[in-house]
């Protein structure tokens, strides 16, 4: 009975901490609970709409399955070994990152993981609402009109806002029941389109005119998924003990983000395959084409996942937005992103052509923005063989072992950028930017 006392009043305090350094007697997490974190993140249908893509580029069943594991892969192995930056730091992923970019030269990776973070924020917040909108109208016959979607945004904003404020152990919560209520309807799913499933499904008119072009296409989209993680790891691993092994909470990071995304994803595909008509909006598909008695367990998933991974991406940005150096306490930034996140949605509902440009933004942002960020970090990492100086992060004056050339550590600024406008031309002078993002943007 003390135990349960004990477990719920846990569970129901808000966090105090923010981006100062968590002392080594309140780290009583475990790389368990990054596994969970990235795990249950996943099972979002704005995540799972991602995964669909690779069937609405045109690949068949084999080469989409491909496709997802090979990009989910290496871009889980990629963000693996970051955790060990915040775990040896004890402070998020942005402010850690100051060590390699320098006290100020950190903005960089505040500002990547505010905008991506609002950015699935709202996908997450508007797909869980379609799921409301849609599997309302089949179980109940309500309007799938804009004001049944907005309501849908109003609750699932409420509740992602309270998990975001209540912070860590109540994000880490969630994330675990998403992963093992949602993950179980999404994988029983399966079985539920099994008579709708052709394994033989050659896939459709490819999206880049040719195989292989589409396929490498499909498996760099994919795989943005885990890296665009890379800002978010360090708000868990900052929390893990430096007694416990590295190489342990690296297995658990990107082990947990392969895990969750192979298993939303890939089912997210097989059931896209059962749709006649591609086009169709992914949410919109699967629960149109559930059968009824299956209606209400996806429509449950559909607006349960979103909880786990907006909650996430709301405490991530408050986290980042105090790194800004404003004299704020992380739950005045949570609420502000909060504010922010929702007015992105409001527009989406209202004038969907701006939402869509929101989708374009932060995935465009993943690709080019966070892989030098991550890069850089890695590399950094490596050359200080994961030795830091903590308190050092929290200093912003000359003083700081981290002040470089007023507060920016030139090389590592002048690489960023140099990746950031390479990948840009690339992006920009491609049928990637024209059509991919298109099909991203009708797809969810």
């Amino acid at each position: 009975m003390s135990n349960q006392t004990v477990n719920v009043k846990e569970h129901s305090s808000i966090e105090i901490r923010g981006v100062d350094m968590i002392p080594e007697n309140e780290r009583n997490s475990k790389a368990s609970n990054v596994f969970y974190v990235l795990c249950g993140s996943q099972f979002a249908f704005g995540i799972m709409a991602i995964g669909s893509l690779p069937i609405v580029f045109g690949l068949g069943w084999w080469a989409a399955f491909w496709a997802m594991t090979l990009g989910l892969a290496i871009g889980s192995i990629v963000i693996g070994p970051l955790a060990i930056l915040s775990q040896r730091t004890g402070t998020n992923g942005a402010l850690a990152s100051g060590a390699h970019f320098g006290v100020k030269g950190r903005v960089i990776g505040s500002v990547l993981n505010i905008v991506i973070a609002v950015g699935f924020y709202a996908l997450m917040v508007w797909t869980g609402a379609q799921a409301f909108v849609a599997g309302g109208h089949r179980l109940f016959g309500w309007s799938e009109g804009i004001g049944t979607l907005l309501i849908g945004c109003v609750i699932i904003s409420l509740i992602t806002a309270t998990v975001a404020i209540m912070g860590h152990k109540v994000v880490v919560l969630f994330e675990k029941i998403g992963t093992w209520f949602v993950g179980s309807i999404v994988i029983l799913s399966l079985f539920t389109f099994a008579s709708q499933f052709d394994v033989s499904y050659k896939g459709g008119q490819y999206l880049l005119g040719g195989f292989w072009p589409t396929w490498v296409l499909a498996m760099l989209v994919v795989a943005s998924v885990p890296i665009s993680y890379a800002p978010f790891v360090g708000d868990y691993s900052r929390y893990i003990p430096n007694r416990h092994s590295s190489k342990k909470l690296t297995g658990a990071t990107s082990l947990g983000m392969f895990v969750g995304c192979w298993l939303a994803m890939v089912p997210a595909s097989y059931m896209m395959s059962t749709v006649k008509d591609l086009s169709t909006p992914f949410v919109t598909g699967i629960i149109g084409g559930s059968p009824s008695w299956w209606v209400l367990p996806i429509t449950l998933a559909g607006i349960f996942g979103s909880l786990p991974n907006g909650g996430l991406c709301l405490y991530s940005a408050g986290l980042s937005l105090e790194t800004l150096g404003w004299k704020l306490k992380r739950v005045t930034t949570t609420i502000i992103m909060t504010v922010v996140g929702f007015l992105l949605v409001f527009i989406g509902v209202l004038d969907v052509s701006d939402m869509m440009q929101l989708i374009d933004a932060f995935v465009i942002i993943i690709i080019v923005g966070v892989s030098p960020w991550l890069a850089i970090n890695l590399v950094g990492h490596y050359l200080v063989k994961g030795r830091y100086k903590p308190l050092d992060l929290h200093n912003s004056s000359p003083s700081s072992s981290y002040w470089y050339s007023n507060g920016f550590n030139i090389p590592a600024v002048i690489s960023w950028t140099i990746g950031l406008i390479v990948g840009l031309l690339f992006t920009s002078s491609s049928i990637y930017t024209a059509r991919s993002y298109m099909m991203l943007a009708e797809s969810t």
